[in-house]
Order: structure tokens, then sequence, then C-alpha cells
């Protein structure tokens, strides 16, 4: 795998936009995943849809094909040595708190994070990040 999905790319290529469907099945041959983390935000999308069974049917399709990464304890871990960092570095920690564990998991799994919220990971130690707009 080289590629961690964001919700952000998901929500949308699970809503049929052209742009996210070209850039998540162009990925998807070099290896994608999703974390646990990104599965819960998608699938809150799937429960405030007007169609719910049929996004239910969209998001299982898509799941279907991409790996689910776990909240680990090696994750955790990393997660809470990240919070510790950026907190004793004065920045913001509690807002953003499911951001930091989908980005533990990527650090965690040598991935790049593909999202268009760059500035929730700027300030993330090696963290390698991909807008997926080009």
């Amino acid at each position: 795998m080289r590629y961690l999905l964001d919700s952000d790319w998901c929500i949308d290529a699970l809503a049929g936009k052209p742009h996210a469907l070209t850039l998540v099945n162009r990925l998807m041959g070099d290896g994608t995943a999703v974390s646990i983390i990104t599965y819960l935000e998608v699938y809150q999308t799937v429960l405030r849809s007007p169609e719910p069974e049929e996004a239910a049917k969209r998001f299982d399709a898509f799941v279907a094909t991409v790996p689910v990464l776990p909240l680990s304890e090696a994750v955790a871990r990393r997660c809470a040595r990240l919070r510790e960092t950026l907190r004793h570095a004065g920045k913001r920690v509690r807002p953003r708190a499911l951001d930091l564990i989908i980005a533990a998991t990527a650090l965690e799994h040598s991935l790049t994070i593909v999202s268009r919220n760059v500035a929730d990971y700027a300030d993330i130690p090696d963290l390698q990040v991909d807008t997926g707009v080009y």
C-alpha cells in the first residue's frame, strides 16, 4: 500500500463526483487503504443520506475493495506521542483528535495521506500529504 484516503475524497467518490472517482480509481492500482476513523466518518454520511439504503450499498461495495486499517495499539501509541509533540509545540490537539488518529495510522503504515484538508496535517512531522488535485 502507498496511500491512505482521507474522508473528503471517499465521501466525494461515493457521491459519484467525477474528479474523486478518477482519483480513487487511479490510486487503487498503487495500493490504497482507509483508516477505521475514515470508515466511521464516511459511514456517518451514509446515515445522513436521503437514501440511506442505496448509500449503504455504495459504501459496502467501496469498503469491500479497500483495506480498512484498524486502530491498533501501535497506532494508538504513535498518536499519543504525536499529540504530546504537538501539545508541547503549542499546537491544537483536541479539536482534531480524529485527524490525528488518521495521521498516526498513515505514519505507522508508512502511507501518504490523500486529503484536500492540508491544513489539518501541515504541522505533523514526517507525514506525507498529497492533495490529490493535479
